[in-house]
């Protein structure tokens, strides 16, 4: 086992650990929040430095800082006989959860070492991730082999960065940071009840959330919402750790409710079309800030000072975005002026809203809006239905989870100590409804005229999309409910309330999950088939020299290898059909992931690209009934396993072979 990955994984979770220990001595930290404002911190630090061009450097002045600045607090402490600020980082019994959950998740991850599974995590995301940590830039300045730019948000490859610093990429890494956040998020919901039996069960019920509402009832599939390197659970977690966070650190001094803002930024920029999130978590904690003052800004005189704070609430998140959309349309620019791929939406975001308001108002929208009108109203009528009868979650359809999350913030309702929290709790539980309304119709006008993939009968994605809304909104609903259980006027009320969430949560987990098929049991046999083909293209890049471009042939790919291989060989990898089947036009007709190529127009496909090594990973009996005169051999080599392939003078030529890395 490769032993450095996890000490150098152990250093950096210590300088967060530090950092953590900052935070709550210098700013006065609610413990349990202080690992999300750390790691927001540690986010906004690299994204600057990742757009200056010092990426690492920055990375290596965090680490340090974190570790030395977490001694200094405790040598500065002994000095002066203060309590230890490294205990004090664990007073929460929240936060104690979080660091044990964080080293075993660790050590548990490092164990298992997953890979990645889902195309998307290879196609944009573990893909943004490596490239970041290998050139010690950001990915959207790496050369992808990509026929696009790159421009989805940096917070997880910037994560997964932080926690690569030490020894070579390796996928369980970028996973563990991905959970980090998640388990962050958690921290900071449960921390706003501060008793151990108030916030061990919440803690319980906040950590079962994404697997609760990713798995549909019991199923022999692969649970990966802890076990994948994809936005959108962390997304959503974050929606809801963000106002949980503003909830812990708001009665905790100007410094800690500052620290907000960073925390929002986060959970801004994840994932473009989980933005909204972002923002809805700002108007949430906006509308808090000035109605439900902390006791030292209440009176007129303050009152504007609350006005400022909310408005940078809001401002912040869409500052960064807008900073971010004219960085990525400089690069693009750049890129279509060098001969590559500019701009290819077929509508902008802005005028997707409005025309959809106006299509929704019943008033005239542009022709293309006008167009796909038919189009919109059969999505809006699919997404009413699926969100009645398609179940997303183990407590069954959407509407079912929001009930459960309604029947929470009535919880907390019924709980308040008085008038004023018990406002202030209904006002999380309507605002938050308002921003679901929202976010439903955000994503309908996303289907109806952004995504390309998707018809009113199949709802691409449908689960995943809802999933970043949903998990959110449960963690938010817990942060509410451990408030008002921390201030219940019956204290007795208040550990009832929060033992029975923790119950729920953990009999759901365990009454509608198969353990052995979630992180709790998984076993290494579920990435046997994804190794063995990773093992092919490091085989292959060892072989490849600096310079030559490599054409990949896999037959019955659907685009999924493509993208695995490229994420190891990348620039080297030719795009050619992006993963396909190639063969003769007749042999291939109606294959969706056919490529229809003569042997003549083949050659010169490969001749076009400029191809110095073919990567023949898997042949058919098309493949060889289209393409074995292209070859001095006929395929021989290749049908007995993965080879490498170079031009000759009898044609493609069988240099090495690969075979040893599918068996072994």
């Amino acid at each position: 086992m490769a032993w450095g990955e996890l000490f150098g994984l152990l250093a950096m979770l210590a300088a967060l650990f530090g950092m953590s220990a900052v935070l709550t001595r210098r700013a006065g930290l609610n413990s349990a929040a202080a690992p999300l404002a750390a790691l927001a911190l540690t986010e906004l630090v690299l994204l600057a430095a990742g757009l200056l061009g010092v990426l690492r450097p920055a990375g290596l002045a965090l680490a340090a800082l974190g570790l030395l600045g977490g001694v200094a607090e405790a040598v500065l402490a002994k000095k002066k006989g203060e309590p230890c600020p490294l205990a004090a980082a664990l007073a929460n019994p929240a936060a104690k959860l979080f660091w044990a959950v964080a080293v075993a998740l660790a050590v548990g991850l490092f164990v298992l070492r997953p890979e990645f599974l889902n195309f998307d995590e290879y196609s944009f995301w573990g893909t943004a991730a490596k490239l970041t940590c290998e050139t010690g830039a950001l990915y959207t300045v790496c050369e992808t082999g990509l026929p696009w730019q790159m421009t989805e948000l940096a917070a997880l490859p910037l994560a997964s960065f932080f926690f690569q610093m030490f020894g070579p990429f390796a996928p369980w890494r970028a996973i563990f940071a991905a959970d980090l956040l998640m388990l962050a998020a958690v921290a900071a919901a449960a921390g706003c009840a501060k008793k151990a039996r108030l916030a061990c069960p919440l803690f319980l019920a906040g950590l079962a959330v994404p697997t609760l509402v990713t798995v549909a009832g019991h199923t022999a599939l692969l649970n990966t919402a802890w076990l994948e390197f994809l936005g959108d659970l962390p997304a959503g977690m974050l929606f809801g750790g963000a106002v949980a966070f503003w909830l812990a650190a708001k009665d905790e001094g100007t410094a800690a409710r500052w620290l907000t803002l960073p925390v929002l930024l986060l959970a801004a920029n994840v994932k473009s079309n989980t933005f909204v999130l972002g923002l809805a978590a700002a108007g949430l904690v906006a509308l808090d800030a000035v109605l439900f003052a902390p006791a030292e800004t209440r009176g007129a005189k303050r009152f504007a000072a609350r006005l400022g704070f909310g408005a940078a609430c809001l401002a912040a998140p869409a500052a960064q975005y807008l900073l971010w959309n004219n960085y990525i349309a400089g690069l693009v620019r750049r890129n279509a002026a060098a001969g590559g791929m500019g701009d290819t939406a077929s509508a902008s975001l802005p005028a997707v809203v409005v025309n959809g308001l106006k299509l929704l108002l019943g008033l005239p929208a542009e022709s293309y809006f006008e167009a796909r009108s038919d189009l919109f109203w059969q999505y809006g009528s699919a997404m009413t239905d699926a969100f009645f009868h398609r179940n997303v979650s183990v407590f069954g359809t959407g509407a079912a989870v929001v009930a459960l999350t309604l029947a929470v913030f009535l919880a907390a309702v019924l709980l308040a100590p008085d008038k004023g929290a018990r406002l202030r709790a209904a006002l999380f539980a309507v605002g938050s409804s308002v921003c679901f309304a929202g976010y439903w119709l955000m994503l309908w006008l996303s289907y109806a005229f952004l995504l390309k993939d998707s018809t009113p009968e199949s709802l691409a994605s449908y689960p995943r999309y809802f999933a970043s809304f949903y998990t959110g909104w449960l963690l938010l609903a817990l942060a509410v409910l451990g408030v008002s259980c921390a201030a219940a006027k019956r204290p007795v009320f208040g550990r009832a309330a929060a033992l029975a969430a923790g119950a729920v949560f953990a009999a759901a987990l365990a009454l509608g999950t198969e353990p052995q098929f979630t992180l709790l049991g998984v076993s290494g046999g579920e990435y046997a088939s994804v190794r063995r083909e990773v093992a092919v293209a490091k085989a292959a890049k060892e072989t490849i020299q600096p310079g030559q471009k490599v054409f990949l042939i896999r037959q019955g790919d659907e685009g999924f290898s493509w993208f695995l291989f490229n994420q190891q060989l990348c620039p080297a990898l030719v795009y050619g059909a992006g993963g396909a089947t190639y063969g003769e036009p007749v042999l291939v007709e109606g294959m969706a992931y056919g490529a229809p190529y003569t042997a003549e127009k083949f050659a010169a496909l490969l001749e076009k690209e400029q191809v110095d090594v073919l990567l023949v990973s898997g042949v058919d009996d098309i493949f060889e009934a289209s393409y074995a005169s292209l070859f001095a051999d006929g395929l021989a080599a290749a049908k007995e396993g993965p080879t490498l392939y170079e031009q000759g003078e009898a044609g493609w030529t069988p240099a090495v072979s690969l075979a040893g890395e599918v068996t072994g």
